[in-house]
């Protein structure tokens, strides 16, 4: 048999049923991970059985938690002028060992406002800058921007002020 930790399943056909190996031979069982799964060290057993004569052997598996990544904007409120623009550094960091690709958007500006990424993609960890240019004519008050950052199923998002004065 094979004590599943928890969260885990071994890709075994018929885990309830034990394998069969010929003396001489090895025997490898996968075991998969859900993305829920807990995190941490599980003791997993093994048994095997020839006749009267049972022995056991147990082992480690290690459950580390999945790549992802944080995503911030720097400074949190930007101040501008009519037909003026301002910055924000946009920086993204790896976490577990994340490696993907970072796309970038962003949403929440006024009438008249516009933004643009440089680059409009991070690789693992770095930095973009989110260059907000204003027309002449841009709507004046506070707005809330999202920045948001996408590498395949993964989404997190950082706000920001942007003040537009006349």
């Amino acid at each position: 048999g094979f004590l599943h930790p928890i969260g885990a399943c071994c890709r075994c056909p018929g885990c309830a049923r034990p394998g069969s190996v010929a003396r001489g031979r090895r025997s490898t069982r996968t075991v998969a991970t859900h993305r829920s799964a807990t995190t941490g060290s599980s003791t997993v057993r093994v048994s095997g059985t020839s006749g009267s004569l049972t022995h056991s052997a147990t082992g480690a598996l290690v459950v580390n938690p999945p790549p992802d990544f944080t995503i911030s904007a720097s400074p949190n409120r930007q101040t501008v002028v009519q037909g003026n623009s301002t910055t924000y550094t946009v920086t993204v960091t790896a976490v577990n060992g994340f490696t993907g690709t970072v796309n970038l958007t962003s949403t929440g500006f006024g009438t008249g406002a516009t933004g643009s990424f440089s680059p409009v993609s991070v690789a693992g960890s770095g930095s973009s800058t989110l260059t907000v240019t204003t027309t002449s004519s841009a709507t004046t008050g506070s707005s809330t921007l999202m920045v948001t950052g996408t590498s395949g199923s993964l989404t997190h998002s950082a706000t920001g002020a942007l003040v537009v004065n006349p």
